[in-house]
């Protein structure tokens, strides 16, 4: 179930809101839980996990997200300067192109700061890629509510003031020191009663925002640079190259001469997009691939083993296993039986 959405503020912050809440009528089931918090589950056929929406203060939204989706998720956006966000990744990944600031893999422990200016792009979460993840949304206005005795002031000489290069990072997504990571973790692990947590919430959001224009959230040991969208494009051709050439000895080296790339630029890019190494993803989705033909075909467990790029049958029998808890007759034999019992029900 691939999914491209689109969302825009060009008729005001309440008609954004509408769509995203048609943008999870699509992908999810809506349940209220109370105290102005409404949980989206998401629907097996598009993935699994939840959104989970507060409603705090001068109305601002606070969103928590666990979520992964079968198939890549697109959502594009159009916004204007009004628009305010702050998003932390606390583990996973996704990709954000944005037209003035550039691209860049927002990945765990990573925290993104919305411009005082329109924005356009789009947000792609990769298929298969769980993310969890915090986002503090609202009219740019509604913020001053949270600056207390110090004022919203603060946040324009602190952040907004910064020169153009550095705010753009922030944009992109910097890491983020313990103590402010571990602000936004408290928001996952509140334990209180539905009714008390916006509360609780507010309190938290003043805390990450004060932290913020102090500047704690300057990270304190130099990152890496983001993935160039050049960079991220030949990345992900990786896998189908993989599986066009099975039967080839590919390294990292040599596939970092085919792509023209650095092998330590390829190596950690990869692990940012797919959360995996290239050759523990390659060797799961050929082992998928091996499971949909056991359970599609009547191809032997060794001409499939072939085919998945498996020279020794025993190693195939082996990886299998290891992948499933299941040898692939055994895997075959069980898919089989299930599938004639849901038969049988029908």
């Amino acid at each position: 179930m691939a999914g491209r959405f689109s969302v825009t503020s060009a008729r005001g912050f309440a008609d954004l809101e509408r769509q995203y809440r048609e943008f999870y009528a699509a992908i999810a089931v809506r349940r209220e839980l109370g105290g102005g918090a409404v949980v989206h589950e998401v629907r097996p056929e598009a993935g699994e996990g939840r959104i989970t929406v507060y409603e705090l203060l001068e109305g601002v939204t606070l969103t928590l997200y666990d979520v992964m989706f079968h198939d890549e998720l697109v959502l594009d956006f159009d916004l204007g300067g009004e628009y305010f966000e702050l998003e932390y990744c606390a583990d996973g990944l996704m990709l954000l192109e944005e037209a003035g600031a550039g691209a860049s893999v927002f990945g765990a422990g990573q925290l993104s700061i919305s411009r005082s200016q329109a924005s356009a792009g789009r947000l792609t979460r990769p298929a298969g890629q769980r993310y969890r993840g915090v986002s503090v949304t609202a009219e740019r206005s509604a913020t001053t509510a949270f600056f207390g005795s110090v004022g919203a002031g603060a946040w324009q000489e602190s952040v907004e003031g910064m020169p153009v290069d550095e705010r753009d990072a922030h944009y992109l997504g910097r890491q983020a020191p313990p103590e402010l990571a571990a602000a936004f973790g408290d928001l996952f692990l509140c334990t209180l009663p539905v009714r008390f947590r916006a509360l609780y919430f507010e309190a938290k959001v003043m805390e990450i925002l004060a932290r913020i224009v102090s500047r704690d959230d300057v990270p304190r040991e130099p990152a890496q640079l983001p993935l160039a969208e050049y960079e991220i494009e030949r990345i992900r051709t990786v896998p189908a190259l993989l599986m066009e050439n099975l039967h080839e000895q590919h390294t990292g080296e040599s596939l970092a001469r085919a792509l023209r790339m650095n092998p330590k630029r390829l190596s950690h890019g990869f692990k940012q997009l797919y959360g995996d190494t290239i050759f523990s993803h390659h060797r799961n989705e050929c082992l998928r691939r091996a499971s949909l033909l056991l359970v599609e075909t009547d191809l032997s467990v060794a001409a499939i083993a072939l085919r998945v790029g498996y020279s020794s049958p025993s190693n195939f029998c082996y990886a299998f296993k290891k992948r499933f808890g299941r040898t692939p007759r055994q895997y075959r034999v069980g898919r089989g039986r299930a599938a004639a019992r849901g038969a049988d029900a029908a």
